[in-house]
Order: structure tokens, then sequence, then C-alpha cells
């Protein structure tokens, strides 16, 4: 049986626009039979965005509370947004969501989630203004997410598309793209199959597509991934963006069934 389910979300605890109680809140007007909580993990390189390891502490401890405070309302999971290049977590959580927001090169660390300009700017800079290689060395990242950070779920797999709207920075069926983004898919399928579809940039700035791209995600299933629906909520008007027009793309990808998750775990739910 389907339950309306988001577990990709941020509070003020790092950089969404809510506290925990003011989400679970609007999970619930949402809708909601259960919720999850992914504060970005701590990186000592982006404090503005992640949770310091004090937070982290606090951030877990609220959400227990708010657990026995919700209880029979609606069903709270903690986790974490593993950030590639971040410090892993040591506190216990629900589940982690495995991302790459950074990437190196050689000693200079690159953000492909700065905004558009940014993102141009850090490619014009770091590889001569050459999005594939940029891509490259994108997906080289990826392709190590599961092992790095021991994702439950791959976070927003194809992010070095975020900004790619109507392919105006770069071609995604470029031959060099394609190969980087399917070779980092299949070394992740080695750790783990489950990646979240993620609506975030929809949301934000009406992106025509999820995380991944239709084609990424026909791709995934060839592959035997499995998928579950998310909206990386930083707002209470984001959550569960578009997942009933989700559920029917995931579907005309071939899936039949995605995941949600349970106390006992990550259940198949058919779409």
């Amino acid at each position: 049986m389907f339950n309306l389910q988001n577990i990709h979300s941020h509070t003020i605890y790092c950089d969404g626009t809510l506290t925990i109680e003011e989400m679970v809140i609007a999970a619930i007007n949402k809708g909601c039979d259960s919720f999850g909580f992914s504060g970005h993990s701590y990186a000592p390189f982006d404090e503005k965005h992640c949770m310091s390891p004090e937070n982290t502490r606090r951030y877990i401890s609220e959400i227990k509370q708010l657990k026995e405070k919700y209880a029979g309302q609606i069903e709270l999971f903690t986790g974490i947004e593993q950030e590639y290049l971040g410090e892993n977590i040591q506190e216990e959580v629900d589940f982690i969501i495995g991302s790459v927001h950074y990437i190196k090169n050689g000693e200079r660390l690159v953000c492909v989630d700065g905004g558009a300009k940014a993102q141009k700017m850090e490619c014009d800079i770091n590889y001569g203004g050459d999005y594939y290689a940029m891509a490259e060395a994108y997906f080289e990242a990826a392709a190590d997410v599961a092992a790095k950070t021991k994702a439950d779920v791959i976070g927003h797999f194809d992010l070095i598309a975020k900004y790619n709207f109507d392919g105006r920075l770069f071609d995604e069926s470029h031959p060099r793209y394609v190969k980087a983004a399917l070779q980092a898919m299949d070394e992740v399928l080695k750790k783990q199959k489950l990646f979240e579809v993620n609506t975030g940039a929809m949301f934000r700035f009406d992106k025509p597509e999820p995380y991944p791209s239709v084609f990424l995600l026909q791709e995934l299933f060839r592959r035997g991934g499995e998928v579950i629906l998310s909206s990386d909520s930083h707002h209470a008007e984001s959550i569960c963006h578009k997942f009933s027009e989700m559920r029917e793309l995931i579907k005309h990808c071939g899936f039949k069934y995605m995941k949600q998750l349970t106390r006992g775990g990550f259940v198949d739910v058919p779409v």
C-alpha cells in the first residue's frame, strides 16, 4: 500500500527555512503518513550549509522528542545527508543519503551546487570551460559515494546537471557525459541499488526533470536499480512535490515497485 512519504528534508539546523517541528506540522498538513529528516552532515569547508557536530547531536535529540510527541499522527525518521567529502556521522541514525556537492581538482575544492553562474565559473577556472571534464570528475566522485558514505539511498545522482535546463550548458547525450554517468551508476550499484527520484529542483527552478534524468532512470531500471521518491524539501510548500507525476514517470521508465522506509527498513510498494 502506498503511503505519502518524503525522507529527504532540511531544517534551520542546516540550510532549510523551518524548524524541525514546523516541518513535521507541514508534513502532517500535506497528508504524509511518515516523514524523514536528512540534515547535511558536518563538512568543515561548508559550515554555512552543514550541521556542526554539536548541532548534529541536538538535531538527533530533537527528532527523538518529536517522534514521541507526534506518535499516532505521523511516523518520523532520523536521517543524515552525508556529504562525500564531509566527515562521516558517528551517531546512529535511521538512514543515510549519500550525496556529492563538492569535488576536488587537485587540492582545490570545487562546488557543483552553488548556482548556475558559480558552477560555470568553477568549470572555467578548474576545467578550462570543458563541462564534460567537470562532469567526468563529478561522476568519478559519485561512483564512490555509496562506499564512502555507507549510504542507504543515493542522493540526486546527476546533480551536475542541476542548472542544465534544455542543454544550455552542455549536451547530456554527449558520449563523454553518458559514459561517465553510466560508469558511475554501474559502480554505485555494486554497493547500493536504491536511488532517490528527487523533485527538489523541479520545485525551486521548474526543472523539467527530476534527478536522475528520465534517460538515467531508464538505464537504472535496466541495470536492476531501485527508486524512492524524495522532494529534498527546504520549505513546507515543496513537501512531496509532484509525487503523483513521479509515480507515473517511474512506471513509464519500467519500475513496478518503489521503496518506502518503515521501522523494519525499506520495503517494496507497487507504483
